[in-house]
C-alpha cells in the first residue's frame, strides 16, 4: 500500500491545533503565576526611592505603611522573596535594608 500524501491544508491545520494549544497553556500558566498588588508595587518603588540614602526615615515607613522600620525590611524582603526583582535592584536594596537574623 502507498504512502499517503498529506494535504496541505491538513498540515497548516495541524500546525496551527499545536501551535494555539501551546498559547493556551502558556496562559494558563501566566493565570496561575502571583501577581503583585498595588501594596507590593508600592512597597518597592519606597524602598527603591530611599536606597541610595541608606533607607527612608522611621517616620515615612510608619506613615506610609504604618510600619516600623524593622517590619517594613522584614516585608519587603518577604515580597522580594515571593515576586522577585531585578540584580540590580536587590544588590542597592541589600545595602540599605540589612535582613535580620
Amino acid at each position: 500500500m502507498p504512502a499517503q500524501k498529506s494535504d496541505p491544508m491538513e498540515v497548516d491545520v495541524r500546525r496551527y491545533r499545536r501551535w494555539r494549544d501551546r498559547r493556551r497553556e502558556a496562559e494558563r500558566h501566566r493565570a496561575r503565576q502571583p501577581r503583585p498588588g498595588k501594596e507590593v508595587d508600592d512597597l518597592l518603588d519606597f524602598a527603591r526611592a530611599w536606597a541610595p540614602f541608606g533607607g527612608p526615615p522611621e517616620e515615612e515607613t510608619l506613615v506610609n505603611f504604618g510600619m516600623c522600620p524593622r517590619r517594613f525590611t522584614e516585608r519587603l524582603w518577604q515580597v522580594i522573596g515571593e515576586f522577585g526583582c531585578g540584580r540590580a535592584d536587590e544588590t542597592e536594596l541589600k545595602s540599605a535594608y540589612p535582613q535580620y537574623e
